[in-house]
């Protein structure tokens, strides 16, 4: 088959699950098939006129930029709407596809694609695939009776990622330029970054700060953009119940399959997975992920405390950010920062248990997944999508109940029966058997 994957980009440029995830994807399917990974990359001024040129990898795909795509968000908000649908020419990036005349193409967002070539595409009748790996384009607002005076301001839910007050346009040209891409990996780079994290969630107060009516009017008519856009996908590929569930509210009718997803290089460790357990033993419990909000930080920290009242058999292990929190202070509690890939099998097994207590729709999660093959019982939110693969004893509501169950593990012998489970788990994981999947049930 020849196959084009859009996504936002490959490592070290991006990093995370959704860039994961397309690349170990197209790495697999390009044994066996012709793939070609797009991606958006720098935007010139001078011009709207859409091209792609062919990028040096050591992939066994072939990898494609997009010059002047629409700007890239990646999350952090949008600050003028009218920037993200401006009109693109896209012929060149037409014949490219026409050169390539795809069996399939596969969409893993549609940040920076424009929407004009998408209906070409449909017109061509190529067959579509998305992803759902956020809710990018979706806004809980355009459910609401009257979405638009609701938009005139940013606060939102924290599914939201179109609402939040974002980079400037100038600086989205920068994190989008050659520039950047060659220099995000260096100390002062990292430092920078390292310095503006420190300051998310200090100032929300601009969320309720009334918008202008032309730029509430840019607002809405962005979010009906996106929505034509999903509208011209033909297949869904949901990556768990709770993503399917999400997307449905706003479309329907679509056409989808729920397949959790998997990442290259899994192996299955628990059949070598050795506990020590003592009557005086302390209970390692942990935390994998940003410190902040919408992944359920702080409702976790007030959780521990409470349970601290009653229990001292524990500590408290947090990885995953550079944030600092006066909650690391306490002697119990331990900020082991940003690790390495490399230490995270190491990590798994010298924990007890792990807690994933998101608050926003988390559409799949990969921690849940390499925790569990390492041996390491899991609670995740009800928000989590990765509760696919778990037993349902596994999963809480919300904080009261998350406190319920800390309680009754730190009690009784309770914790040996949760990884008894853990080791039962019928997990799926390898990537030859799940590229085999996506080509049966999407391509």
């Amino acid at each position: 088959m020849k196959i084009i994957e859009y996504t936002l980009g490959i490592a070290p440029f991006r990093r995370g699950g959704l860039p994961r995830y397309s690349t170990d994807l197209s790495d697999e399917l390009a044994k066996d098939n012709d793939v070609y990974v797009l991606y958006p990359g720098k935007i010139n001024l001078l011009n709207n006129k859409v091209k792609v040129i062919e990028r040096k990898t050591k992939h066994d795909f072939t990898l494609m930029e997009m010059i002047n795509p629409l700007p890239v968000s990646l999350g952090l908000g949008i600050k003028n709407a009218n920037y993200f649908m401006q009109s693109r020419n896209v012929t060149n990036l037409m014949r490219f596809i026409d050169k390539i005349n795809p069996d399939v193409i596969h969409f893993h967002t549609f940040m920076g694609f424009p929407l004009e070539a998408l209906k070409e595409i449909r017109e061509r009748k190529i067959r579509t695939v998305f992803t759902t790996h956020d809710f990018y384009g979706f806004c809980p607002k355009m459910l609401e009776k009257d979405p638009y005076n609701s938009l005139k301001y940013r606060k939102c839910s924290y599914d939201c990622m179109l609402c939040k007050d974002g980079p400037s346009y100038k600086k989205m040209l920068v994190m989008q330029s050659r520039l950047y891409e060659g220099l995000k990996n260096t100390a002062i780079m990292k430092k920078i970054r390292k310095n503006q994290k420190s300051q998310l969630n200090v100032d929300e107060g601009s969320d309720n700060q009334s918008l202008d009516s032309e730029e509430v009017k840019s607002r809405y008519l962005l979010r009906k953009y996106y929505k034509e856009m999903y509208s011209l996908i033909d297949k869904f590929h949901f990556n768990s119940t709770v993503s399917r569930d999400y997307v449905k509210q706003f479309l329907p009718d679509v056409d989808g399959k729920v397949v959790n997803i998997t990442h290259s290089g899994l192996i299955d460790e628990r059949s070598s997975r050795k506990y020590v357990t003592t009557p005086n033993s302390i209970i390692k419990l942990a935390y994998i992920g940003p410190y902040d909000a919408k992944k359920g930080f702080f409702e976790l920290v007030n959780c521990l405390e409470k349970v601290r009242k009653t229990h001292k058999n524990f500590e408290v292990y947090f990885y995953g950010d550079i944030a600092e929190h006066p909650f690391f202070d306490n002697d119990w509690v331990y900020n082991m920062g940003i690790q390495p890939e490399s230490s995270m099998s190491s990590i798994y097994k010298n924990i007890d248990l792990l807690i994933l207590p998101s608050l926003w729709h988390e559409t799949f999660g990969f921690v849940t997944l390499e925790a569990s093959l390492a041996g390491t019982p899991v609670l995740v939110s009800e928000n989590v999508g990765a509760k696919d693969i778990l037993d349902k004893d596994n999963v809480f509501k919300d904080a009261n109940e998350l406190v319920t169950k800390l309680n009754r593990l730190l009690s009784d012998n309770y914790l040996d029966s949760v990884r008894s489970r853990v080791m039962e788990i019928p997990l799926k994981y390898k990537m030859r058997e799940h590229s085999q999947d996506i080509i049966a049930k999407f391509y």
